[in-house]
């Protein structure tokens, strides 16, 4: 079973993934590999030809400012990061649970690799002020990077599960644990249907 797990950015998701994998399910972490490919010569190279631009900074602040490059960024980025998830649903253990951790989960089309699909949300204020802190940047560039991603309602509307963020870690944890406690009951039972899209 592939679980793709997702929501806005500072919404909680990365440590709804830590809990997780504290439980033993295995994590697929979009954004490393991401980065991986970000870091590879070729890709390289066509970055700098397109956008002008290598340096992660410069060019986080340059594609959020104009939607254009950002598309022209995320076109050289994704198929690459589609075919690697790819690959590795084609080699996972037929009973294994694993959890594609990824930010454009819906955007990419990568939750059609995914059999659940969990988003975490939160309440805008809190999503702001976590952005800010965490990657020192103002506010109007964290509003920027918010609307540049699918709205959380839409998220909402397509996700099997969504976990409220807006309480406290203790809160946070109980949730997924609960979520966890159903993915493994699911899994030992051997009920799992792929048609199903709930749980």
């Amino acid at each position: 079973m592939i679980i793709g797990l997702t929501g806005g950015i500072g919404s909680g998701k990365s440590t709804v993934s830590k809990i997780l994998k504290n439980c033993g399910i295995e994590i697929v972490d979009a954004d490393i590999i991401a980065k991986e490919i970000f870091k590879s010569e070729n890709i390289q190279k066509e970055i700098l030809e397109k956008l002008g631009e290598t340096d992660r900074k410069k060019l986080k602040e340059m594609v959020f400012n104009n939607p254009l490059k950002l598309e022209l960024l995320n076109k050289i980025i994704h198929p690459k990061l589609i075919e690697q998830l790819e690959q590795i649903k084609k080699n996972k253990n037929k009973n294994q649970i694993l959890i594609f951790d990824v930010p454009l989960l819906f955007e990419t089309g990568i939750d059609n690799l995914c059999d659940k699909t969990i988003v975490v949300d939160i309440e805008l204020e809190k999503q702001i002020d976590r952005i800010m802190k965490r990657d020192n940047i103002e506010k109007e560039l964290a509003e920027k990077i918010i609307k540049s991603q699918m709205s959380i309602e839409e998220k909402i509307k397509r996700a099997d599960v969504v976990i409220e963020n807006n309480g406290t870690l203790d809160d946070l944890e109980k949730k997924v644990l609960n979520i966890y406690i159903k993915l493994k009951e699911e899994e030992k039972s051997n009920e799992y249907n792929s048609s199903s899209r709930k749980f």
